[in-house]
C-alpha cells in the first residue's frame, strides 16, 4: 500500500492535540497557535528503524525549520520514558509526544492494527491551526523528505508575509 485515504479536510482546523512530551509537561496546539507554523509527524515508534531515520533528518533540518517559525512534533504509541531515552540518546531536538490512548493519533490519522500503531503521517499546518498539507502511508521512508517538507514552510511563510520576518 503505497498512501491510504487522507483524514483530515485541507486548509480545515487540525484537531486538538495536548499530549506529554519529552519537553518536560504537555504540548497543546493552541499554546502554539499564531506563534508556529507546525510539522506533526505521527510514527510507528522509536525501534522502527524507517521511523528513525525520519526523526533523524527531522532533527538535521530543525535548524531550518526554526527558521522558518515552525516547530516539529513527533506523535507515538510509545510511553513517555522510552521516548525520553530515545531523544536524549540521540539528540532530537524537537518535542517527541506520548499518545498511549491512541485517541489523538485517531483523530488525525489511521490505526496500523498489525503493528498497534499510527500510519506514519505527516500534517503540515500553518500558524491558525489550518491544514496545509497531509501524507498518511504504509511506512515512513515513503513520506515527504525534510526539503519538501521545507518547501511547504517557505511557501506557508511567502503566503502570509505580515506573520513572517521573512
Amino acid at each position: 500500500m503505497k498512501q491510504t485515504l487522507e483524514k483530515l479536510v485541507l486548509y480545515g482546523v487540525v484537531p486538538y492535540l495536548n499530549l506529554p512530551s519529552t519537553r518536560n509537561g504537555k504540548v497543546n496546539l493552541w499554546d502554539l497557535k499564531q506563534t508556529k507554523n507546525l510539522v506533526i509527524f505521527f510514527h510507528h515508534g522509536v525501534e522502527c528503524a524507517p521511523c528513525q531515520a525520519k526523526l533523524k533528518e527531522l532533527a538535521q533540518a530543525y535548524d531550518r525549520v526554526k527558521e522558518l517559525e515552525a516547530e516539529v512534533l513527533a506523535v507515538s504509541f510509545d510511553i513517555l520514558e522510552k521516548l525520553k531515552s530515545y531523544a536524549q540518546g540521540r539528540a532530537i531536538p524537537f518535542p517527541l509526544l506520548s499518545d498511549q490512548t491512541g485517541e489523538t493519533a485517531e483523530s488525525f490519522t489511521h490505526k496500523d492494527s498489525k503493528r498497534n500503531a499510527p500510519f506514519p503521517s505527516i500534517f503540515i499546518t500553518d500558524r491558525f491551526g489550518a491544514l496545509r498539507y497531509q501524507k498518511i502511508t504504509s511506512e515512513s521512508h515513503e513520506l515527504p523528505d525534510a526539503k519538501e517538507i521545507l518547501d511547504w514552510l517557505l511557501l506557508i511563510q511567502t503566503e502570509c508575509p505580515e506573520c513572517s520576518h521573512l
